[in-house]
C-alpha cells in the first residue's frame, strides 16, 4: 500500500535547540493516528511541518508519494497546495464571516453548488441552524464543529487535528470524538490527531504514536501500547502508578523485583538482571493475596463506578493503587501484583534511536 504521508529522517531546530530528531513515520490511507507527547515533546511542530506551516531543517516529507518538503533539494510546497484539512485548538475561524461563509471559503470558488455543499456539511456536524451567525456567537463546541466542516469542505484525504478538544467541556469532547471518528470513516480520510489526553488515544486511534523529547519512541495499536508501554512516560500515560526504585533480580527462574521482602515477577523494559530500575504498576493488577506484601491503606476514593484505594508499603516511597468494587473493610491488607501489570524501566533512560513508524 502506498503511504498517504511519509516522513524520512526529518529534523527541526529552533536556534540551536533540537525540537525533532530523525523522525521516520508513515500514515496509510484511511488510518487514524493519535500523536501523543508531553509539553515540549515536538508533537505540534511535527503537525505544522506536515501542514506546511513550518519548514523542516533536514529530511523529506511526502504526501501521496509527492515530495512537499526537502531542504536538501530545495523543495517546499505551500500549505494551500497540499490538499489537507486542518482543525485547530483555537478554532481559527474568520470572525467577520458567517459560519456558512467560513465553510464556503474552503470550497473552490468555481464549484457550481458551493453554497449547498457548505450548508450540507454544517447540517452534518449539527450546526446548520447557526449557519448565518458569526462564529463568536456560538459555543466552543459549536465553533469546533464549524472548523471540522470547513476542514472537510475541500474533500481532503488527510485531516490534521491540533488538540481540537482540549478547550472544550467534557460533554462536548465526548460528542465531538464520536463525530470526528465517524466523519473520517465516512469520508475515507486519514487523520493525524495531536493530543495529550489518554482518552483520545483509546477512543479514536487505529495507532498511537508517542513522541518524547523530539524522538518517536513507540508506535502501536492502543491495546498493544497498553500491554507493553515502552517507557516510564508511556506507563504513566496508560494509568500506571509508581516511580519507585528497585533492582531486577531472578528468583525460581523468573525476573522480578523485591517489594519489602516479597518477590514479584515483573516485565523488564530495557533493564538487565542485577540492574537498578524504576517500577510502575497498573492498578488493574493489584489484588489481595494471603502471601502478598503487607500494605497500609492511605486513602480511598470513589471514581466512575469503582473505588481507588491507595496503599503504603514499607520501604517504598510511592503508594500502590488498586481498583475495588467496594471500599476496603480493613486499614491493612496483603497485596500481590499480576506480572503483566508491573514494569521496570532504566533509572537513567537513554533517548535511543527512532524506530520507523
Amino acid at each position: 500500500m502506498t503511504a498517504l504521508l511519509e516522513l524520512d529522517a526529518v529534523e527541526k531546530r529552533y536556534g540551536r535547540a533540537p525540537v525533532l530528531t530523525h523522525i521516520d513515520f508513515r500514515l496509510d490511507p484511511g488510518e487514524f493516528v493519535v500523536l501523543i507527547g508531553g509539553s515540549g515533546s515536538g508533537k505540534t511542530t511535527l503537525l505544522r511541518l506536515v501542514g506546511g506551516l513550518e519548514t523542516a531543517d533536514s529530511g523529506v516529507i511526502r504526501l501521496r508519494s509527492q515530495v512537499v518538503d526537502a531542504p536538501a533539494g530545495g523543495v517546499w510546497v505551500a500549505p494551500e497546495k497540499r490538499r489537507l484539512g486542518m482543525v485547530f485548538q483555537d478554532y481559527a475561524l474568520w470572525p467577520h464571516l458567517s459560519c456558512l461563509d467560513n465553510v464556503m471559503a474552503a470550497i473552490p470558488a468555481r464549484t457550481p453548488d458551493r453554497r449547498q455543499q457548505a450548508m450540507a456539511l454544517l447540517e452534518k456536524v449539527g450546526v446548520g441552524a447557526r449557519a448565518g451567525q458569526p462564529p463568536q456567537r456560538l459555543s466552543g463546541g459549536q465553533q469546533q464543529r464549524v472548523g471540522i466542516a470547513r476542514a472537510l469542505a475541500a474533500k481532503p484525504d488527510l485531516l490534521l487535528f491540533d488538540e481540537p478538544l482540549s478547550s472544550l467541556d467534557v460533554d462536548a469532547r465526548e460528542h465531538l470524538r464520536l463525530e470526528i471518528r465517524s466523519l473520517t470513516r465516512e469520508y475515507g480520510a486519514g487523520a493525524l490527531f495531536v493530543s495529550h489526553d489518554p482518552v483520545d488515544a483509546w477512543r479514536l486511534a487505529d495507532r498511537v504514536v508517542v513522541l518524547e523529547q523530539g524522538r518517536l519512541i513507540q508506535a502501536a495499536a492502543p491495546e498493544d501500547l497498553y500491554a507493553q508501554p515502552a517507557t516510564a512516560r508511556v506507563a504513566r500515560f496508560i494509568g500506571a502508578h509508581g516511580g519507585f526504585g528497585a533492582r531486577l533480580i531472578r528468583q525460581e527462574g523468573r525476573l522480578g523485583v523485591d517489594l519489602n521482602g516479597c518477590f514479584h515477577p515483573a516485565t523488564p523494559m530495557g533493564v538487565g538482571e542485577g540492574e537498578d530500575g524504576i517500577v510502575f504498576v497498573r492498578p488493574a493488577g493489584v489484588r489481595p493475596h494471603s502471601e502478598g506484601v503487607a500494605a497500609e491503606l492511605m486513602h480511598c476514593a470513589f471514581e466512575a463506578g469503582s473505588y481507588r484505594a491507595y496503599w503504603r508499603i514499607a520501604g517504598i516511597g510511592h503508594p500502590l493503587c488498586s481498583l475495588e468494587s467496594t471500599p476496603p473493610v480493613s486499614s491493612t491488607a496483603r497485596l500481590r501484583i499480576d506480572p503483566e501489570h508491573i514494569f521496570i524501566y532504566p533509572t537513567h533512560p537513554t533517548t535511543g534511536a527512532n524506530t520507523h513508524v
